[in-house]
Formats: C-alpha cells, sequence, structure tokens
C-alpha cells in the first residue's frame, strides 16, 4: 500500500504539496497466471481490503483507492514479456495488443491522489489494455 502524501503532514496543514483529503492507493494485478496461486490470492485481498478501509477511514476524511495493472513492463513481469514468442501470445490476448509500460499507470495514479478525486474512494481502477480477466 503506497500512501500518497507526505509522512508527518496533516490534512489542510498547507505542508507538502498532497490533496486533502489525504489517499491511501494499492495495486494489485489484474491479470491472473496459472501458477502463481499465492500472488493471485494476494492481490485479490486487497479489492477486499480497499473496500473496507475505505469505510473505516471515511470519518477520518481518508480516500482509500486501488490501482489493478494488467501486463505491464517491469522487471517483475519480465518473464512474460522478454520471450518474443511469449510477448506475441500475450498480446493476442489484449484488446489494445500491446503491453503496457509503467507510465500507462502514471496518469491514473497521479490523478487519485488528487484534489480532483476528493470525491472517489472505495474504487479499483483496472489499467489492463483491455485484459480479458475481471475483477
Amino acid at each position: 500500500m503506497v500512501s500518497c502524501r507526505e509522512i508527518g503532514t496533516e490534512p489542510g496543514s498547507g505542508k507538502g504539496s498532497q490533496p486533502d483529503p489525504p489517499s491511501l492507493l494499492s495495486w494489485l494485478a489484474a491479470h491472473f497466471y496459472c501458477g502463481f496461486t499465492p500472488y493471485n490470492v494476494s492481490k485479490t485481498a486487497l479489492l477486499g481490503l480497499t473496500k473496507n478501509l475505505a469505510i473505516e477511514l471515511a470519518p477520518r476524511n481518508v480516500r482509500v483507492n486501488c490501482l489493478a495493472p494488467g501486463l505491464i513492463k517491469t522487471s517483475f513481469s519480465r518473464m512474460l514479456w522478454m520471450d518474443k514468442e511469449k510477448e506475441e501470445r500475450m498480446k493476442q490476448t489484449l484488446q489494445i495488443r500491446r503491453l503496457g509500460e509503467p507510465e500507462d499507470c502514471a496518469g491514473i495514479v497521479s490523478f487519485l491522489c488528487s484534489e480532483d478525486a476528493s470525491y472517489i474512494t472505495g474504487e479499483t481502477v483496472v489499467v489492463g489494455g483491455g485484459t480479458p480477466s475481471r475483477l
């Protein structure tokens, strides 16, 4: 879980550049893979945690949202895209026909942590290139 506020600042204190109300953002995989059962289960638990924390922290004026990226080209997902044949197979499962880059998630993370999203809490946003898996 990533806090989108600087540690030690209070809502409305003017310290830091983070939004008021404060925001928590969790991250989970939207695309589930065979052979990754413990990982998939742990990430699925974040869906419930996001909903529950949103309810629990709302009275404190803290928003909690979740980002669910699909296949993003990172070192963690390397085994799924380093082999060009595997990469092509993965692309065929995506409506957008390309793998995601970390920058594809940056805008939505920035939005969810901004004052523009001050009325959004308990939500999971999928950034998955049209992945066939659903949350």
